[in-house]
């Protein structure tokens, strides 16, 4: 595989852009293939992902959902599928709330332009019938080609309420807050506020949801050089919201991650393993602290 040839596909990795040195993710060849956790006496596959042979991830299977991913001439993503598991389903993490698919298209700078979704069923057994909802969300950009705004238009469905995602920017172009504003009665407004280490990842995070309070989010990373985090890869959208997914953004191991809302302060710390000494972990430990209890969940890597 050619990360050269990478780099002349697409100059950004995912559709929403983030704050990695580029030349560092396409220096990287392996990817992550398979994550399996041990628990409590219990074994089991919590992700697995497939790739195409330019190192585009082409499907993520978790135990709660399936995604899948489509690319165009040009390596931009073209269209993301997701459709959520109805088994018993072994895993804290959600990762939809939805079945949708989105298809996007893009101006000539390569930036989205329009993003048409089609939303399921919760119950949905595939991705074939007809939608419940159906919305065209229209992308923004500032003179400096930074996003300004996404405004989500309902086409189709029960709930027509615009919907409009603003985005404003510290001093040196890194994304310091997210708007999220639903125009209903009563108007819903939710905020996410972003502050960063040097090297580009996400250092803490102000969370406050529309009637759930604020939470905070702090970040420390594997930033020694050592190690680079698989995960990064199997996200090509990596969508700016105001709950945003920090593992799928960050390229550096995270090492401990901080919540706090009000008195409830819960934290998550890894320690890592590399036993073949290449850039990629291939297991990790993960003490997990909530006010209600602790545990400790082992993961074993497969990279290729």
């Amino acid at each position: 595989m050619s990360s050269n040839r990478i780099m002349q596909q697409s100059q950004h990795y995912s559709v929403f852009e983030d704050y990695i040195d580029q030349c560092l993710v396409t220096a990287n060849q392996s990817r992550l293939t398979q994550i399996a956790k041990s628990s409590q006496g219990q074994q089991t596959v919590a992700g697995a992902y497939s790739y195409d042979h330019l190192g585009r991830v082409t499907q993520r299977d978790y135990a709660d959902s399936t995604f899948d991913y489509i690319y165009n001439a040009e390596g931009w993503l073209e269209s993301a599928r997701a459709l959520m598991k109805h088994d018993s389903i072994n895993s804290y993490v959600r990762h939809t709330k939805e079945n949708f698919i989105s298809q996007y298209s893009y101006n000539e700078q390569g930036q989205v332009e329009v993003e048409n979704k089609q939303v399921f069923q919760d119950e949905a057994t595939d991705l074939n019938g007809t939608p419940i909802a159906t919305f065209r969300i229209q992308y923004t950009y500032g003179a400096d080609g930074k996003l300004l705004q996404r405004r989500q238009v309902p086409q189709t469905g029960d709930d027509m309420s615009v919907r409009e995602f603003h985005y404003s920017y510290h001093d040196n172009g890194k994304l310091r807050k997210i708007r999220e504003v639903k125009l209903s009665t009563p108007r819903e407004k939710s905020t996410l506020l972003l502050q960063y280490y040097p090297n580009g990842e996400i250092k803490k995070a102000t969370q406050k949801l529309f009637g759930k309070g604020t939470k905070t989010f702090e970040m420390e990373y594997v930033d020694d050089g050592s190690l680079i985090y698989g995960v990064y890869y199997v996200d090509p959208v990596k969508e700016w919201k105001v709950d945003l997914d920090f593992f799928g953004l960050a390229f550096h191991p995270i090492k401990s991650m901080k919540q706090t809302a009000g008195a409830s302060v819960s934290t998550y710390r890894y320690q890592y393993q590399n036993s073949d000494g290449d850039s990629l972990p291939d297991g990790a430990l993960l003490d997990v602290a909530l006010p209600v209890f602790n545990q400790t969940i082992q993961y074993t890597m497969t990279n290729k």
